[in-house]
């Protein structure tokens, strides 16, 4: 065997790295390539010694600063020149991490034979089934959010240069079946106010309120994922409930992978730095002028209390003072809560201090100031005769 036979059978990591360099001037889209190599980076770190590796489509856009429509058409384009076989899988959750496994065999021929590709190759039967392009399912809300780096800031704006997978080919998926997997895909109710609006009013909505370029893309791409206005209604409710959250490019992004049924507050991107620092402005905000409430409250209770404090020593405070320690031991234990009885039998002087004894006393006389009325001018030397009424 020579040695060249022997490195089509024999696929180390180097040989892998050699096939990866070389195959670039082979492939027709820059992206099939990109995606290669981000499926085996990824497969070298977290699975080198499986077959295959499991990997949401964000995962492989964030190695190389892809957006996700980008690493999907690339994947549907390795597929059907027999590059790559992927095996579709979906959690109990309802979150899609499809196996991709690279067939080095096929990328070592190209490289080897020297000829470009062109036409897809033929699909095999025995793999039919797992190469198939079929439209990820509506519970893909994962895999398709969209992710954005520094060095995916052009994919902020529409991609002028790939165009949205086409799914004419594929009947639509079946929602009842996936809402019985995951019951939250069920349909909100219509934004209100809306008038069944036409396509034409739907991109009109797009351009003068999110600023989008080309709306028609994205929604072509929609009506293509069997899509009414009314599930794209919904995104530009969620995108009017958060102004500011989301820029015309993920409001692109989000519509061109709107599915009917699909939870509108799903599939977007992180919010953006400026919307989290306002909406973090305003929670903040919105406790200090909570405790500064609270501070004006307690302390007009405070004043509050300062002042009948005052209206009950001006009233009462004589006839309290004026009581013998007999007396008030005998009202206290008559009138009053069994903690004061206590207290006045153990200091029968705790009253004379301003203080919470002598308030709750004075509290007392003031519930009883129609008998301390009407025996006030009975009073002699012992003390008001009230106190003596049991």
């Amino acid at each position: 065997m020579t040695e060249k036979q022997q490195r089509r059978l024999n696929f180390s990591h180097g040989n892998k790295l050699y096939i990866l360099r070389e195959i670039a001037t082979f492939l027709p889209h820059p992206r099939m390539t990109r995606v290669l190599r981000a499926i085996q980076e990824r497969h070298w770190q977290y699975a080198r010694d499986a077959d295959e590796v499991s990997l949401s489509h964000k995962q492989i856009a964030k190695v190389d600063g892809m957006s996700v429509p980008t690493v999907r058409r690339a994947i549907a384009d390795l597929i059907d020149h027999q590059l790559l076989i992927k095996t579709e899988t979906v959690s109990c959750y309802g979150r899609q991490a499809n196996s991709y496994k690279i067939v080095w065999s096929n990328l070592d021929a190209i490289v080897n034979d020297g000829e470009p590709l062109a036409d897809p190759a033929p699909v095999p039967d025995d793999s039919e089934a797992v190469d198939s392009e079929t439209p990820a399912p509506v519970l893909e809300y994962e895999s398709t959010q969209v992710v954005k780096t520094a060095s995916d800031h052009h994919d902020q704006s529409p991609d002028h240069h790939d165009h949205p997978p086409d799914h004419s080919d594929h009947p639509p998926p079946d929602h009842h079946d996936q809402a019985s997997i995951n019951p939250k895909l069920i349909n909100p109710p219509p934004p209100s106010g809306t008038n069944n609006p036409t396509w034409r009013e739907v991109e009109e909505i797009l351009i003068s309120e999110f600023g989008l370029g080309r709306p028609g893309k994205a929604v072509a791409a929609a009506r293509e994922n069997g899509c009414a206005t009314v599930d794209v209604l919904r995104l530009i409710e969620y995108a009017r409930s958060k102004p500011g959250a989301y820029g015309a490019g993920a409001i692109y992004n989000r519509i061109s992978e709107a599915w009917p049924g699909r939870d509108p507050a799903q599939g977007w991107p992180e919010e953006s730095k400026r919307y989290r620092q306002r909406q973090s402005r305003t929670r903040r905000n919105d406790r200090q002028a909570q405790l500064a409430r609270e501070t004006r409250e307690r302390d007009e209770r405070k004043r509050q209390d300062q002042a009948e404090r005052q209206r009950l020593e001006s009233e009462f405070g004589p006839v309290l003072d004026a009581m013998t320690r007999d007396q008030l031991r005998a009202y206290v234990a008559e009138h009053c809560l069994p903690t004061i009885a206590q207290a006045i039998a153990g200091d029968p002087d705790a009253h004379r201090e301003p203080g919470l004894w002598r308030t709750e006393i004075l509290k007392s006389l003031k519930a009883r100031q129609t008998d301390c009325l009407d025996h006030l001018d009975s009073a002699n030397a012992d003390g008001p005769a009230f106190a003596d009424q049991r």
